[in-house]
């Protein structure tokens, strides 16, 4: 694998096929007429963000004031899930509020790559598509992830996105061109650009390259990048949807900033690249961990890249968390400056979590679903109608994403979905609730998190762990291996199975039995 190829699918997983530079901006819109007293939804969304890597939401390593104002000012969500630690299947959840067993994207959609389809914009209802039809500017910028994004009827077209990808890499181009930097010794690229390495890095870097059939081994460039915070894809996101605003600011709109950091490649510029001191960072949990977890690609680059390298990874991450808190900077002073920021809902959210260091892991490709992958940040604000400071403990899920937000929009919400407004639960009502959060990773693994207990199955009877998440928040010691609890584990078992009857999940079968 070249260093090009490397650059061109991180350029293309950053961008998301988006518009990106200093291009005229387009939306989509249906009609100019607002509706009076009609509500806006600003949708800020990152990716493999872990639940802890806000300050407000424990993050001991940098401070995250302006996703941080989301909550404050609104509600935080303390047991928010995603439904499958892969970017496509969660993003395709959170457009349509159902589970991917439905929907059917169980894995990433990378064209070349996979027979995944692309999501088909009227296969299910989604979010986007619903407002535009009733007269929504709808605009989004950044990753997209779920196939060509000109085929909704809500956005540009291909064409629109490649032509503003290519402004981007002439604005680079004419900035910080590619031959100043011929004679850098780095092995590692991103845009083109040389990315600085520790020699604890380098050094796994190329053992991790070493690996025979290593397609994820672009995985292993992790260090500090010569591309100024100005220049970064995500940047000139940020002016792209600052634009939409602009453009918008006389119509109800759904406008949304996708931003893939803290996604790997794990790099960043100064000052952000600095920020956290390498020493004070924790590893959490075990390196001891199942069997099934051994072969995947971030215990693997774990092992190989040892403590010193984990943690500059994970220093690194939270550098990229503050960079994009920063990006979330700009877009809230802009709904002020607009004064449209009492009549929109502002969503911010992540597609799925990231080890950061946990048991030993660099990144989401393993095969449990611990915490640090499931759970998600899950902030709103709508002032008048949210008020400040709410917090709300039910366990929630990206199912629930669409019908809130028609919820609070005023328009009916799909029969045929499995998720539910969470405007109720925001308010306070006594309403009957799902005690529960169910994920699940293709066709392959099923889990049932509880208040207290996460029980996680491998199908056709290949595994199955049990998880006291009070008394083991790491989630380190598999009590489904203890004979004491053989009954909590059948009764758990037992709930799944029921769960997946329920919501129709056509891989039942598979987990109808538990392993001798």
């Amino acid at each position: 694998m070249t260093n090009t190829r490397l650059d061109r699918r991180q350029f293309l997983a950053a961008a998301g096929t988006a518009a990106l530079a200093a291009a005229p901006s387009t939306v989509r819109c249906a009609t100019r007429d607002k509706q009076k007293d009609g509500v806006n939804v600003l949708f800020l969304m990152t990716d493999e963000q872990h639940y802890r890597s806000l300050s407000l939401t424990g993050n001991p390593y940098i401070e995250t004031p302006h996703m941080d104002r989301i909550g404050r000012e609104g509600v935080v969500f303390e047991n928010a899930t995603c439904v499958t630690p892969y970017c496509s299947p969660s993003r395709a959840s959170i457009l349509t509020g159902v589970y991917p067993h439905t929907h059917r994207i169980l894995m990433n959609v990378s064209p070349g790559r996979n027979t995944q389809p692309a999501l088909a914009q009227d296969a299910f209802a989604n979010t986007e598509t619903s407002l535009y039809r009733k007269g929504y500017a709808t605009g989004h910028r950044g990753k997209w992830h779920l196939g060509n994004k000109g085929n909704f009827d809500c956005y540009e077209s291909y064409s629109y996105a490649a032509k503003t990808n290519r402004v981007y890499r002439n604005l680079l181009a004419e900035h910080l061109p590619a031959a100043k930097f011929a004679d850098h010794p780095s092995p590692g690229k991103y845009l083109a650009r040389p990315v600085e390495m520790t020699p604890a890095v380098e050094k796994g870097f190329h053992d991790f390259h070493a690996l025979e059939n290593n397609r994820l081994a672009y995985i292993s460039i992790i260090g500090r990048s010569l591309v100024p915070p100005e220049f970064l894809p995500e940047t000139q996101i940020t002016s792209q949807v600052l634009d939409l605003m602009d453009q918008n600011a006389d119509k109800n709109f759904m406008i949304t900033a996708s931003w893939s950091p803290p996604h790997d490649l794990w790099v960043i510029p100064e000052p952000y690249y600095s920020m956290v001191d390498r020493d004070k960072v924790e590893l959490p949990g075990s390196f001891d961990m199942p069997e099934w977890d051994q072969r995947g690609a971030s215990k693997r680059l774990g092992n190989i890249m040892g403590p010193e390298g984990i943690r500059e990874y994970a220093a690194i991450y939270h550098g990229m968390v503050k960079y994009i808190d920063d990006q979330v900077r700009r877009v809230l002073k802009k709904l002020d400056d607009l004064g449209l920021a009492d009549n929109t809902l502002v969503v911010f959210t992540t597609d799925h979590g990231d080890m950061v260091g946990a048991h030993g892991c660099i990144g989401k490709s393993i095969t449990s679903m611990y915490d640090d992958l499931v759970r998600i940040p899950l902030l709103m604000r709508l002032p008048g109608r949210i008020a400040p400071g709410t917090v709300v403990d039910q366990p929630v899920s990206q199912i629930d994403f669409m019908p809130t937000i028609l919820d609070y929009l005023g328009h009916a919400v799909p029969d045929e979905i499995h998720g539910r407004s969470m405007r109720p639960l925001v308010e306070g009502r006594d309403v009957p609730w799902r005690d529960y959060a169910f994920c699940q990773r293709a066709n392959h693994v099923r889990v049932l998190r509880t208040e207290q207990y996460k029980f996680f199955q491998l199908s056709k009877r290949r595994g199955v762990a049990l998880y006291d998440l009070k008394n083991d928040p790491h989630e380190d010691h598999n009590l489904a291996t203890d004979p004491r609890h053989a009954e909590l584990v059948r009764e758990m078992h037992g709930r799944l199975v029921d769960v997946m009857t329920r919501d129709g999940d056509p891989a039942r079968e598979s987990f109808a039995e538990l392993p001798s």
